[in-house]
């Protein structure tokens, strides 16, 4: 062990390829909220663990009522939280506009920009991923996290162009600064039927971008040359697995009617599901350029030497 040390800094040093650098913006961006620090973090975490989570706050929450998701359950005379299938019309009075104003601030160049750069790396290293299903045997620089990551792309485009972003906690904001204690009521009306079977509809999208599409990255690396399910392709199944199944548990979860924004033993799930997604991403970024770092970690049935590869 003490005699491969210098081999395993001496790799470390590597260059890693641009694209996977590119995607780490997205992992941050994802799971960006108006909490505390612990708190974002955290969040991030969920997100990352289960891809419904983020999307949905992007593809089903109406841009007037983004402020008022983080609000705890007791704002709310409703039976169940009013987003996504559930989505009822916030009621606009002076109150509400003040403690909305407050809590939101415009997304910030730096923020577009890091977006705006996440895009390009994740659209380009997917590119190049679909195009190696085609060429010749790949030995290195295989592009699976862009293509991993590109159900981010939704969410990294409604930062880059939305005008508005909540960065104070609504809990705090929206209290009686007149009275101790004292929440301000959220009031909400119902919506038609046609904007129903609209939410509806945008939730199937959401569930397919975090359900079924994930997988289409181990379909491509089944399909690259050298064409097979090998340990690249089981790799990459184990992550599709992980988000697949957390997005199906809140799915479920959402149609069954939310109470809470956190709820205690789901959220936990989710959150150590995005430690480990974190931790098997950056594995393999660390295995992008190290054929024979995958035969040290999963043993022969991941040489790749009888390909030509070294």
């Amino acid at each position: 062990m003490a005699s491969n040390f210098p081999q395993i800094v001496y790799k470390l040093l590597e260059p890693i390829p641009q694209y996977v650098l590119g995607c780490f913006p997205a992992m941050l961006i994802i799971g960006a909220s108006p909490m505390k620090f612990s708190k974002k973090l955290t969040w991030a975490f969920l997100c990352l663990g289960c891809p419904f989570i983020g999307l949905f706050y992007v593809l089903n929450v109406e841009k007037g009522s983004r402020c008022i998701y983080w609000l705890s359950s007791e704002y709310f005379d409703t039976k169940y939280r009013p987003f996504g299938i559930h989505t009822m019309k916030l009621r606009i009075s002076p109150e509400i506009t003040t403690c909305i104003k407050r809590c939101t601030a415009k997304v910030s160049v730096l923020e577009r920009f890091m977006s705006g750069v996440s895009v390009y790396y994740i659209v380009i290293g997917s590119l190049a991923g679909i195009s190696m299903v085609t060429g010749p045997i790949a030995c290195e620089s295989w592009p699976y996290i862009p293509l991993l990551m590109s159900w981010t792309i939704p969410i990294l485009c409604w930062r880059i162009f939305s005008e508005d972003v909540v960065v104070n906690d609504p809990n705090e904001e929206f209290r009686d600064s007149t009275e101790e204690n004292r929440r301000i009521q959220i009031i909400m009306d119902d919506i038609s039927s046609d904007d129903k079977n609209q939410k509806r509809a945008t939730l199937a999208v959401t569930a397919f971008l975090s359900i079924l599409y994930p997988w289409i990255t181990v379909i491509l690396a089944y399909f690259t040359p050298p064409i097979g399910y090998f340990c690249r392709s089981k790799y990459v199944t184990v992550l599709c697995a992980i988000w697949s199944f957390n997005s199906i548990l809140a799915c479920l979860f959402h149609l069954k009617g939310e109470r809470k924004l956190i709820d205690k033993w789901f959220h936990l799930w989710f959150f150590v599901c995005g430690a480990i997604i974190a931790g098997l991403l950056f594995i393999l970024a660390l295995l992008t350029n190290n054929n024979q770092w995958w035969v040290n970690l999963f043993g022969n049935s991941c040489d790749v030497s009888n390909f030509g590869c070294v």
